[in-house]
């Protein structure tokens, strides 16, 4: 690509100043080549990964399946990747998935919550977490997206209301990640706006 390896390096992972022209000759030659940047080894480095952990109590139910969409579509366009943990319906096999998000170094989770375990677990090791459709875990959490009347257990919405909580999710996480030091945050969905 006639560039040095720091420049092929900043335009491979995105991050850091690359010229434009520079940039498309060095995507050009990796897919020619048809190289693809290892993550894992990028990770390693960076002790976090570029990805988001979403846990669902069961993806057979359509808001579950919706906030894991939701995630998935703002993670991608944040650049992030996304590492779906679902429980089946079996919320007591949260923990090994929990323990699979810290493994591989998730930057931060949305969690469907079924308890306030999940979130006291990431907290623990510094993730940042918000909870999606009801608040379980008081102060331990980052973040919370709930529906318009923010009660009952489950999400108690539509699922594409579901979708744009997901959405949400991601905004916060991404917030949590510029400002480690913010309160929590409580966004109800249809109320417009956060409260604290």
């Amino acid at each position: 690509a006639g560039v040095s390896r720091s420049a092929a390096s900043r335009a491979l992972s995105g991050s850091g100043y690359v010229g434009q022209e520079s940039r498309r000759r060095v995507l050009d030659a990796a897919a020619e080549l048809g190289y693809v940047p290892h993550l894992t080894a990028r990770h390693l480095k960076d002790r976090v990964s570029r990805c988001v952990g979403v846990l669902t109590l069961d993806l057979r139910r359509a808001e579950d399946a919706a906030v894991v969409a939701g995630v998935s579509a703002a993670a991608r366009e944040a650049g992030l990747a996304t590492m779906v943990a679902d429980l089946g319906g079996h919320p007591l096999d949260a923990l090994e998935a929990l323990r699979d998000f810290v493994a591989f170094g998730i930057a931060g989770a949305v969690l469907c919550p079924v308890s306030g375990e999940p979130a006291a677990y990431l907290s623990r090791y510094g993730v940042p977490v918000v909870e999606v459709g009801h608040r379980f875990a008081g102060g331990t959490c980052d973040a919370v997206v709930v529906g318009s009347d923010g009660a009952g257990r489950g999400l108690g919405v539509t699922a594409d209301e579901a979708g744009d909580m997901g959405r949400d999710a991601v905004g916060l996480l991404l917030r949590r990640f510029e400002d480690p030091a913010r309160g929590v945050e409580v966004v109800r969905r249809g109320l417009g706006g956060p409260a604290a």
